[in-house]
């Protein structure tokens, strides 16, 4: 027979582990597509800043005038998609609530 505060203490565990199972799930399930400025172009980035996708509309590239032009719109749409991501990830750590444990002195 284990001691009440044991039992206590197992199920506030287990009860995280859980809570933070979820919250990885939820993360996991991040994706962020912003568009570039000339909306050419559309990155999609997951949660920990990785390009997963790109789309570029047909006729963008043969019809670019200027190679620089065109990699500067990628970028910009790569980074507006990164940070959009990372605010989705913050937000989702942010709203997840851990349970209370007994031990805590409250």
């Amino acid at each position: 027979m284990m001691h009440p505060d044991t039992i206590s203490a197992l199920e506030s565990g287990r009860a995280s582990v859980h809570a933070v199972d979820e919250m990885l799930e939820r993360v996991d399930r991040i994706r962020a597509r912003r568009p570039s400025p000339s909306s050419r172009v559309i990155p999609e980035v997951d949660a920990m800043g990785r390009l997963t996708d790109l789309y570029i509309a047909p006729g963008t590239i043969a019809h670019s005038a200027n190679s620089h032009e065109l990699v500067a719109d990628i970028m910009a749409a790569i980074r507006e998609s990164t940070l959009d991501a990372m605010r989705q990830h913050e937000l989702t750590i942010r709203e997840t609530k851990l349970p209370e444990v007994p031990w805590s002195g409250e």
